[in-house]
């Protein structure tokens, strides 16, 4: 299998899969919206619907290929995401042939600290919702973690909010479903936001808080030529919850560079706030590419 690598940066998702192959990922965003702001989402090759009060964005993440034959191989991997109504959601989806024997590589190492709240149920399956309060030093925030089987997905769903109870968090929960018939939702490359006034940090009066931060991929071509390095860009921090307006600032070769854009454009966050509203912040990001 030649040299395994993997980068070091503040949160590794990659981390749990260590020992794994990779291939590039991918991003899209969906872009039906009904009246009332919530999207009615239905994602293509997934066995569940739900509504969210932003538009999600979804990332394709490589497919993994286990060591071990014992081990439950994910056929695939793929994750939304988004921010509406003070809620940031995270949908991840795993695609299996006996996707309850994901949960001893998946979910014990993703759920650590987290107790058991109750247990619910979605459009007639078990789930089981976990919940905590998380302090980091821009703020305190409630996060919501279901987990649950179909017939051949895990999924494991975060929601977080800045309020310990939260009307959207009940509303995206009720809204979760089953796939019948229903058509795909189409979807697109996400575009540039507006994202009105850009405060720097020392302007606000609370920065944003970051929430949920994937790690860049290697790509290809970067683990042939051996590449190394980091990756440093700007970015906004728009008030709708959505990274814009990114520039690079420190490129590396390969694919990397694009590698970290779309890492960043993942990132969720609650905005900043000013004098009580949400507001724009300007800020920057730092990607490390490492050999192993």
């Amino acid at each position: 299998m030649g040299l395994r690598f993997r980068h070091l940066a503040s949160i590794c998702l990659a981390i749990l899969f260590l020992g794994y192959c990779y291939s590039p990922a991918k991003i899209v965003r969906a872009v039906t919206q009904n009246a009332s702001g919530w999207i009615h989402f239905v994602p293509a090759d997934e066995e569940l619907t739900f509504s969210v009060p932003g538009n999600p964005i979804a990332r394709i993440h490589p497919v993994y290929k286990p060591r071990d034959n014992s081990v439950e191989r994910v056929l695939a991997h793929r994750e939304y995401s988004g921010y509406g109504n003070g809620l940031i959601f995270i949908i991840q989806s795993f695609k299996a042939d006996r996707p309850e024997r994901l949960s001893n590589t998946i979910l014990n190492l993703r759920e650590q600290g987290t107790a058991v709240e109750r247990d619910i149920f979605i459009d007639g399956v078990a789930a089981k919702e976990t919940v905590r309060t998380v302090t980091s030093p821009r703020g305190t925030y409630t996060q919501h973690n279901v987990r649950f089987i179909t017939g051949k997905h895990l999924y494991l769903v975060t929601l977080a909010t800045l309020e310990v109870t939260s009307p959207a968090t009940d509303q995206f929960l009720s809204s979760l479903r089953r796939r019948k018939d229903e058509k795909t939702t189409p979807i697109q490359p996400p575009a540039e936001t507006d994202p009105g006034t850009v405060s720097n940090t020392t302007e606000v009066t609370r920065r944003a808080i970051v929430v949920w931060k994937n790690e860049p991929f290697y790509t290809e071509e970067a683990r042939e030529h051996k590449t190394t390095g980091g990756v440093t860009l700007e970015a906004v921090f728009a008030e709708n919850g959505y990274v814009t307006n990114i520039k690079v600032t420190r490129a590396l070769a390969h694919g990397l560079t694009e590698s970290a854009i779309e890492a960043a454009r993942n990132i969720r966050f609650f905005p900043a706030e000013k004098d009580g509203k949400p507001v724009s912040q300007r800020t920057m990001l730092e990607y490390s590419f490492n050999l192993y």
